[in-house]
């Protein structure tokens, strides 16, 4: 069985069991780990997830965050765009507040398109994590995330790998512990 059969199938398994609403959070965060070079097989399974997710009861709400590095690049002006570009310490800079507001917010708007009503049955899915890498982290877009105090569940679609609750993006940066219930393929 392929890697993305397996996480399909370890999702199903997670979305059959019913979710704790009452919990934080950071226990209410589910992370679909698979390795980085699986990026183009699991955008293209998305829809399977979703199907998964509403067979159990659950709503379902995709945002995807492939081209918000260059969304945000395009609210500077030309000439300030080639300062920003420039030095990649002044890009991460400018990245940490903006790049992070900029994400928050499309997090926000996503959330406010689900009715109050559905909001403690619906399964927040994040995708396109990619276009975060070098530019900001992660761990800071969960954390803008915790502040808009979601209801429902958020699933992250996470190129990278898990060893305990250690999580490291693409492999590559420092891991950072997260309380969060891990969809992985071994199951």
């Amino acid at each position: 069985m392929a890697r993305a059969d397996q996480l399909l199938a370890s999702y199903r398994r997670h979305v059959s069991l019913t979710p704790r609403i009452n919990l934080p959070l950071s226990q209410r965060v589910w992370f679909i780990v698979y390795p980085p070079e699986d990026e183009r097989r699991m955008v293209n399974r998305i829809p399977e997830f979703e199907i998964a997710t509403r067979e159990h009861g659950l709503d379902w709400q995709h945002l995807d965050l492939t081209g918000v590095f260059a969304d945000w690049m395009d609210t500077y002006d030309p000439d300030e765009r080639t300062k920003i570009l420039a030095e990649p310490r002044i890009t991460q800079k400018y990245a940490t507040k903006g790049l992070t507001a900029l994400v928050s917010n499309r997090v926000r708007t996503a959330m406010q398109s689900v009715p109050s009503e559905r909001a403690d049955g619906t399964v927040l899915a994040l995708s396109g994590l990619m276009d975060l890498y070098d530019f900001t982290q992660v761990s800071a877009a969960l954390e803008t995330v915790e502040k808009l105090r979601l209801r429902g569940i958020l699933a992250l679609f996470f190129p990278g790998e898990r060893e305990g609750n250690t999580y490291r993006f693409l492999g590559a940066r420092d891991g950072w512990n997260y309380l969060a219930t891990p969809i992985l393929t071994e199951g």
